[in-house]
């Protein structure tokens, strides 16, 4: 009977050492880094993503990274209501509609997460 307490009581010893030496696996937290992009900037990269996936020339292009830029601006200001903002989605909305054809126009909106940040639609809805 003692070598059995004995046998057991070791075995215990044994796998509590072993457990101790094992060491837990550390998770770092994924942090995605925030970059705050000028109206220049940001229009510049809207204007690009537009002209890329409908296929524009360059005068379009430039029009639109204009128009996002303005829009960037009044987005990104401190001093703009709720309001004026939606309103400045709005205009970009029908300054687009009025600036491509139908066709690119049904392509542009079934592609709603370009559409939606083209026209900065969760800027305004916090």
């Amino acid at each position: 009977m003692k070598k059995i307490i004995i046998a057991c009581f070791l075995m215990l010893a044994v796998s509590v050492t072993t457990n101790a030496q094992n060491k837990k696996k550390t998770t770092t937290p994924v942090t995605k880094e925030v970059v705050k992009l000028t109206p220049a900037e940001a229009g510049e990269k809207d204007g690009v993503a537009i002209s890329k996936f409908l296929g524009l020339d360059e005068n379009l292009t430039i029009a639109f990274s204009n128009l996002f830029e303005m829009k960037h601006q009044v987005m990104q200001s401190a001093t703009e209501t709720n309001e004026s903002k939606k309103e400045m989605s709005r205009i970009v909305g029908l300054k687009i509609e009025a600036s491509i054809d139908s066709e690119r126009l049904e392509k542009l909106k079934a592609n709603t997460a370009l559409y939606n940040q083209l026209l900065s639609t969760d800027a305004f809805e916090k």
